[in-house]
């Protein structure tokens, strides 16, 4: 049996690591993507990948695992696990697994329901959150969401974009843990209650961030383009992603970076210039800062770590 991995089917809103033109996760977000579900047997990715929607799993019949960055994360038979794609992220050992529910959510649309605010923060913040229970989730279900957002009927597509939001209400109420904390994290929570007037403008705000990721923006451009006073336009974004602008435009150049020097040969320099990072003196701050390490050293250890991931996909056994 050839145990070769498989690239899984194209997909236009998804960004690989070893792509000809690579995307920054900033450039990702969109007000107009569609919510996507997926039930099929899981593939293993010979590269990371990353696109701009919240990511939900749940393997119905056996445990997977995937490398964020340079951790792993082991997804738990019928356990849902949330995190948000933006985050380079692979799929490294699909077990015995054929069974595997995948939810691809836009962003907007999960800041807008009625969740534990803890729960976004950890989201926003690049950490992976792991059902307490398992088995809050059926395949019968995913199957039935699949055809009604199918449907030619607008009442029947917002009824399960609904009972999707309320899977994931009952899945913050049953109990979840962080399986994967962010080194740079400082999270925090401002309470369950978010108006729509703010979940508007940073919709707006992160798609003005989206089109522009490759310039120098500032705190009052974002502001100006959303028209409103800086300092407001500043409290309400954090209120509602739980960082600030530079927070989340530095997070996402780093996760950038990350993906292209475990999967490229590309230069250090190439790859700061690549993510949006103007200075070299601030980008080895910078990302000593948020990995605890040089740019040099996670290179070295994640291409050996990716080159052992290798090797065993080649020497696993037939099943």
């Amino acid at each position: 049996m050839d145990h070769t991995p498989q690239r899984p089917p194209p997909d236009p809103h998804m960004c690989n690591s070893t792509d000809n033109l690579v995307r920054s996760p900033l450039a990702l977000y969109s007000e107009y993507q569609r919510m996507d579900i997926e039930l099929r047997a899981p593939h293993v990715m010979p590269a990371s990948h990353w696109h701009g929607q919240v990511e939900v799993n749940v393997p119905f019949d056996g445990d997977v695992e995937y490398q964020f960055n340079d951790r792993s994360v082991s997804v738990e038979r019928g356990h849902i696990t949330v995190f948000w794609a933006c985050t380079p992220h692979q799929l490294i050992n699909v077990g015995n697994c054929r069974s595997m529910a995948i939810f691809n959510l836009p962003m907007h649309l999960f800041l807008s329901w009625p969740l534990d605010r803890t729960l976004v923060s950890h989201v926003t913040h690049g950490m992976v959150i792991k059902s307490l229970a398992a088995q809050q989730l059926s395949d019968f279900e995913v199957r039935r969401w699949q055809q009604e957002l199918n449907s030619p009927d607008e009442q029947i597509r917002q009824l399960a974009i609904e009972e999707i939001g309320l899977m994931l209400k009952r899945f913050s109420l049953l109990g979840w843990q962080p399986v994967l904390v962010n080194r740079s994290s400082r999270t925090y929570s401002t309470g369950n209650n978010m108006s729509r007037h703010a979940q508007f403008y940073v919709s707006q705000m992160l798609e003005f961030i989206a089109g522009n990721y490759d310039q120098a923006l500032t705190i009052e451009q974002v502001a100006e383009h959303v028209k409103l006073n800086a300092n407001y336009a500043m409290g309400i974004f954090q209120r509602v992603m739980q960082m600030t602008v530079k927070q989340y435009i530095t997070a996402m150049r780093v996760n950038h970076v990350r993906a292209l020097l475990s999967d490229t040969d590309k230069t250090i320099l190439d790859i700061a210039l690549t993510a949006g990072f103007r200075s070299s003196s601030r980008f080895y701050s910078t990302f000593n800062q948020y990995v605890g390490m040089s740019p040099q050293k996670y290179r070295k250890l994640s291409q050996q770590r990716n080159a052992g991931y290798r090797l065993a996909w080649h020497e696993a056994p037939a099943r």
